[in-house]
């Protein structure tokens, strides 16, 4: 069986020819080759398996895997803080998706606004969470509706809306960091889709026709599928992949429990909550 006799030879090797090198009857190979080997052979990345020979550091997404999430998430308090004009922007369109489905349950359409939130809910295309598998499970109807109420059982949000709709997590359980980024990615899926599709033909990532359900389309206030739209394509599920900017992503999302209360408080406290 044929060896690898260069390292760097092997480090650069596209993830589809590994399997012909003996690297494991090697003997002497440094432990954390091995380990990389190992990586490339189980925990496949996009990049790894077309053989596009650039490291995360040059790369202006998350690589995505292929058989589980990323332990990132989208922070929609970084879209917010930039000083970029576009990031400001799409920051503003999440809210106002959000508080649209405050102001659908305010003139009776409370069942509309539950569907929608359940489609924003979950964001698979994306890869970012903790999920072994990379599909995740959408929030169910009761947990909906508890989000939705708060449109009316808190005070300040009934009058003006959310600034920051990542607050929710304050008031229902269940609601943590990975459903928050998954909201974020669904209601600018459409943004998403089109820097996927220019990164992709930046570095000349094969695309193929795709399907991708839950679009949102801001000019209606809905959720669409979009069809033909060509996207990379992960080899074990045959679903579309679509890329995240790694600036917009942090391991711990800026908002915390205690921050919140000791400075935003005499906004949205519990004691101001209507009873449902």
């Amino acid at each position: 069986m044929q060896v690898v006799g260069d390292v760097e030879c092997a480090l650069q090797t596209p993830r589809d020819r590994i399997y012909s090198y003996g690297l494991f009857d090697k003997p002497g190979v440094p432990d954390n080759i091995y380990r990389g080997f190992i990586e490339l052979l189980i925990r496949p990345r996009l990049t790894d398996y077309h053989g596009i020979l650039r490291s995360q550091a040059d790369l202006d997404f998350a690589i995505p895997i292929f058989d589980e999430d990323i332990p990132l998430y989208v922070d929609p308090f970084l879209l917010w803080r930039s000083p970029s004009q576009m990031d400001q922007g799409l920051h503003t369109s999440i809210i106002n998706a959000f508080n649209h489905f405050g102001a659908l349950a305010a003139k009776g359409e409370e069942a509309q606004a539950v569907t929608n939130l359940i489609a924003a809910s979950e964001c698979d295309e994306v890869g970012l969470g903790s999920s072994a598998t990379r599909k995740g499970k959408r929030i169910g109807e009761a947990k909906a509706r508890e989000i939705i109420s708060l449109f009316k059982r808190v005070p300040h949000y009934s009058r003006v809306g959310f600034r920051h709709f990542e607050e929710i997590q304050f008031f229902v359980d269940g609601i943590s960091k990975d459903r928050i980024s998954d909201i974020c990615c669904s209601l600018m899926k459409s943004f998403l889709i089109d820097f996927t599709i220019q990164q992709c033909r930046k570095l000349g990532i094969p695309c193929g026709a795709c399907d991708v359900e839950n679009v949102y389309e801001y000019r209606t206030n809905s959720f669409q599928t979009q069809r033909g739209i060509d996207l990379p394509v992960n080899p074990v599920t045959g679903k579309p992949l679509i890329f995240v900017p790694k600036r917009w992503l942090r391991f711990v999302p800026w908002i915390n429990y205690d921050e919140y209360f000791e400075k935003y408080c005499h906004r949205t406290t519990s004691h101001t909550m209507r009873k449902p």
